[in-house]
């Protein structure tokens, strides 16, 4: 992984004090926490969007399918 030094000592520093085994380990728990985050913010989409709905009746099993979907596509499975 080429990185600038200054962000690779900052890595390394920061590998380091959270205990992870290496740079890449910690550059990888750090796109995990921005996956989940990505999902976090997906689904709350969802929901808000439904909270602003047009006053139909919710579809529970349509609402499970979206929130579903849209956690898939923030996963990039």
């Amino acid at each position: 992984m080429d990185l600038p030094q200054e962000i690779e000592r900052m890595a390394a520093r920061r590998a380091a004090e959270g205990g992870y085994r290496d740079v890449a380990d910690y550059v990888a728990q750090l796109v995990a926490a921005d996956i989940r985050d990505a999902s976090d913010s997906a689904l709350e989409g969802t929901l808000l969007e439904g909270l602003d709905g047009d006053g139909e009746e919710w579809n529970l099993e349509a609402m499970r399918a979206e929130c579903h979907a849209s956690l898939k596509a923030a996963r990039g499975a």
